[in-house]
């Protein structure tokens, strides 16, 4: 894996295909989805879900920033 293909990314910019490289640098299953949920009526009140291939979720806070690599390039 080559560090200059890893991009720094807020979290409602994940991309499908893509994986997360976390701080210890292991990685995520790949992205298949990425989806906003608004919490309430307030338009901040948003979090990001991510589906992962492998039927694994996880969802973060909105404006998170994360490091995403595209599969292929692992």
């Amino acid at each position: 894996m080559k560090k200059d293909d890893i991009k720094e990314v807020f979290s409602q910019d994940l991309g499908e295909g893509f994986r997360i490289v976390k701080e210890d640098g292991s990685l995520s299953a790949v992205i298949e989805w990425v989806d906003w949920v608004q919490l309430s009526d307030d338009e901040n009140d948003i979090k990001v879900e991510v589906q992962f291939d492998d039927d694994s979720e996880q969802t973060f806070e909105k404006g998170i920033k994360l490091k995403q690599i595209w599969h292929e390039d692992v």
